[in-house]
């Protein structure tokens, strides 16, 4: 008896509550975010419900860049915001700086002021603090911790070098490390080509992406490293956030980066959900400043990585013959200045470098 009881007690709640906790329909096209128009003809053909069909089909979530955003609010026709629910800024210490201001600004008018915002971020700078404080209604703050750390699983090392032999450093960690796949990490978009070009005339399968580059290019880039067609992509912090990469094995820093919290970031591309991973940092005699605040920052030491001065030594022949056709190739791209349209920026032709090397210029022909 007591246990027909408890089943009783058990079946009778699930028959008088779960119908009514079902997924509740919604009883017109506006309340899917459906424009205006569109509502407007619904009605006039009789169409006062969405079928589970439409209701599946129109889209409950929009993921954009501000500067589109604002664009599309903009420039198309019949496209607002004034169903939104829930706004998410993902990376928002930088979404809140001075760069997206403007955009950000024009998007906060224009979307209902009765929503649930949620701002995530690695890392909490003074303006999503001030914002928290001053512009959220009762916010409630969740941090997985109070302090900025890296994972237990990624070991952190860093080098101490004379920067004229930073390229024959990395060609020693490339050579050392061979078979892992690298992200190489630049502090400009000139220093990125560069050290492309440098690493394919060693035989290195290398590819850039940063933002120079058009949009197609940096897909195409990002892709052939995803599908391990390449197994080194050299970035600027364009690559530091928000790239999800599970093989990426080792991360180089070869240009510190001058904000501290940006380490957190770009290390954070390997060792990811549980895997192991390295991360070598390059300090030169002029960083030595910015990596100790970047120690203070993690709250420890980092080791240094062993190696072999004279095998590294045994290589600045090779690299500065690397040098030198890497800078002829830039000089040509930039007087060149070659359309989009052109060839892949990862094409193994030398642009007329090697052909100069192997047998001089072209003899011009002669019109008769």
């Amino acid at each position: 008896m007591a246990a027909g009881g408890e089943e009783g007690q058990a079946v009778e709640p699930e028959a008088a509550v779960e119908p009514e906790a079902a997924v509740e329909e919604p009883r017109s096209f506006k309340d899917l975010g459906v424009t205006d128009v569109l509502c407007e003809a619904c009605d006039q053909l009789g169409w006062k419900m969405p079928t589970k069909i439409q209701v599946e089909a129109i889209p409950v979530a929009l993921q954009a860049t501000p500067g589109r955003l604002v664009d599309h609010l903009e420039n198309t026709k019949g496209f607002n915001l004034r169903a939104l629910k829930f706004l998410v800024m993902d990376e928002a210490d930088r979404i809140l700086n001075m760069d997206f201001e403007t955009e950000v600004d024009k998007i906060l008018k224009v979307i209902p002021r009765d929503r649930k915002t949620f701002l995530f971020s690695a890392t909490m700078t003074k303006k999503v603090q001030k914002l928290q404080r001053a512009a959220l209604k009762n916010p409630v703050k969740c941090a997985v911790s109070s302090k900025y750390q890296t994972v237990e699983k990624l070991q952190q090392y860093y080098i101490f070098i004379p920067c004229k032999f930073k390229d024959s450093y990395l060609v020693y960690i490339l050579n050392e490390l061979a078979g892992n796949s690298f992200m190489i990490f630049c502090s400009t978009c000139n220093n990125t080509q560069r050290t492309a070009l440098l690493l394919r005339n060693l035989g290195f399968t290398a590819i850039p992406l940063h933002g120079q580059m058009s949009q197609n290019k940096r897909l195409g880039s990002l892709n052939k490293f995803k599908a391990k067609a390449r197994s080194i992509l050299l970035a600027t912090d364009v690559a530091s956030r928000g790239l999800d990469i599970p093989h990426v094995d080792v991360v180089i820093n070869f240009d510190i980066p001058t904000h501290s919290k940006d380490y957190i970031h770009r290390v954070g591309r390997t060792a990811r959900a549980g895997r192991s991973g390295k991360s070598i940092t390059f300090v030169t005699q002029y960083d030595v400043e910015l990596f100790q605040r970047i120690e203070h920052l993690i709250g420890k030491k980092l080791p240094a990585f062993p190696m072999q001065e004279e095998e590294v030594m045994m290589l600045t022949e090779r690299v500065a013959e690397a040098q030198r056709f890497a800078r002829m190739e830039l000089r040509e791209q930039g007087e060149k200045k070659r359309s989009r349209n052109d060839n892949d920026d990862d094409t193994e032709e030398a642009i007329g470098v090697r052909n100069k090397v192997a047998g001089g210029k072209k003899k011009k022909r002669k019109a008769f």
